[in-house]
């Protein structure tokens, strides 16, 4: 089960920077910038967020917009309350 559990975590992290990649460096993903934001709001949630947050910060991508000072912070602050609260319940 944990084996599962990383390499879900892995996997969605590459998703998440090869999304970024595709956005920043090509320009192959011709979409409106809200859609792209909610897009990687998405990916964060699912448990991507530091494939975001990497890929954000190698490309010097959207570091003044909302949803990377806000928004992602947010979910990473709440993924890893929920992890703390399982480990306490299942006592690891």
């Amino acid at each position: 089960m944990i084996s599962f559990i990383v390499g879900y975590i892995i996997c969605i992290n590459l998703i998440s920077y090869l999304f970024l990649w595709l956005n920043v460096r090509t320009n192959y993903i011709k979409m409106n910038k809200k859609w792209i934001d909610t897009i990687y709001l998405a990916l964060s949630i699912l448990g991507g967020f530091v494939g975001v947050i990497v890929a954000a910060e190698m490309f010097n991508y959207g570091k003044n917009e909302k949803i990377f000072k806000r928004w992602i912070p947010l979910v990473i602050f709440i993924e890893v309350c929920l992890v703390l609260y399982v480990v306490y319940k299942m006592r690891i």
